[in-house]
């Protein structure tokens, strides 16, 4: 076993777990992009915000799954095939992942802090995501290709 595939299967796991921490979490983000919607339709007036804020939230809702995904394929021992192309796709699942469950993060501190007694909701919420979106950026930046 090469150094790539030691590596790729660590990625793998972190990636994994990562992604279970931020389902657990519920850092998909699909509950912070429907806020968000509901605020944007309130401040503009636009009712057509709501098809863009639901599709959103179902792209958000996937965020933690999405990372599981990526871990999966990255990981040498669970999923086989042309190593380039599952490597590159588990990277590319774990960013778009990362990414919706971070800007979910990022909406949800900020309505935290808008709403009643922020800092214990935002102790409550922060934990189990961000250690998990930590890891799903190590996650991608450990996967060799």
């Amino acid at each position: 076993m090469g150094k790539n595939s030691k590596d790729n299967e660590t990625a793998g796991l972190i990636g994994i777990i990562g992604g279970v921490l931020m389902f657990l979490a519920g850092v998909t983000g699909a509950a912070n992009w429907a806020k968000l919607g509901e605020i944007a339709i309130e401040v503009t007036g636009q009712e057509y915000l709501a098809i863009v804020f639901q599709i959103l939230v179902l792209i958000g809702s996937l965020g933690g799954l999405v990372v599981i995904l990526g871990g999966l394929l990255i990981h040498e021992k669970i999923m086989k095939g042309d190593q380039k192309m599952r490597v590159t796709t588990g990277i590319i699942l774990i960013t778009l992942g990362a990414g919706f469950g971070l800007i979910g993060l990022i909406i949800f501190l900020v309505l935290t802090f808008m709403g009643k007694d922020p800092m214990i909701n935002f102790l409550a919420g922060i934990g189990l995501g961000f250690i998990g979106l930590l890891m799903t950026i190590v996650a991608r930046y450990k996967a060799v290709i």
